[in-house]
């Protein structure tokens, strides 16, 4: 019976992974365009990380092998899809489920960790992706307007979707057969 049901799990993953980050790189492009303008300033952009959320997820329950290359493919496809420079987001990627996969066993598994995490995951892209360009020459954008045209309201935006997304996940996670982890502070 344990076989079956470790059999069933590696099936589930096969393609949970993949089709999953798949979906949300499709995804990314189209979600700061349902977002409402009114919360916008004049030149605020919005960029979402629905892969990092996956992949920050996913750091916290599946194989470190795995999510690695995958992270570095899905950032290649990334690349050809979002950007002009090929292997910058599958270094960004890979660089993000490194860290989090060494650093996540100091952490416990709750909401609120996952979701500091996240965050820190989303300021490395960004921050990473911008001092890249900078750097080659390919923006002029001052690090201060960088902060609050681009990165703050991404960050509020991100904000607002993990924590729309979390009962779906969590719906996930116990299909995958993994169990809540409730923290109790005394």
């Amino acid at each position: 019976m344990q076989t079956l049901l470790k059999n069933d799990y590696h099936k589930r993953l096969m393609w949970v992974i993949p089709v999953a980050l798949f979906a949300a790189m499709i995804i990314d492009s189209a979600l700061p365009a349902i977002f409402p303008t009114a919360f916008l300033g004049n030149d605020q952009i919005i960029v979402s990380h629905l892969a990092v959320y996956f992949l920050v997820f996913f750091c916290f329950y599946f194989n470190r092998k795995s999510l690695l290359w995958m992270s570095f493919l899905f950032g290649l496809l990334a690349d050809s899809y979002y950007s002009t420079v090929l292997g910058l987001y599958a270094t960004v990627y890979f660089l993000v489920v490194l860290g989090m996969t060494r650093s996540e066993r100091f952490f416990p598994k709750n909401l609120l960790i996952q979701f500091m995490l996240f965050i820190v995951a989303i300021f490395f892209v960004d921050f990473l992706v911008y001092s890249f360009y900078l750097e080659i020459g390919q923006t002029t954008v001052e690090m201060t307007e960088f902060l609050s045209n681009r990165l703050g309201p991404t960050l509020i935006y991100n904000t607002v979707l993990y924590f729309a997304l979390y009962y779906p996940m969590r719906k996930l996670r116990h299909w995958l057969g993994y169990e809540d982890y409730v923290i109790i502070y005394k």
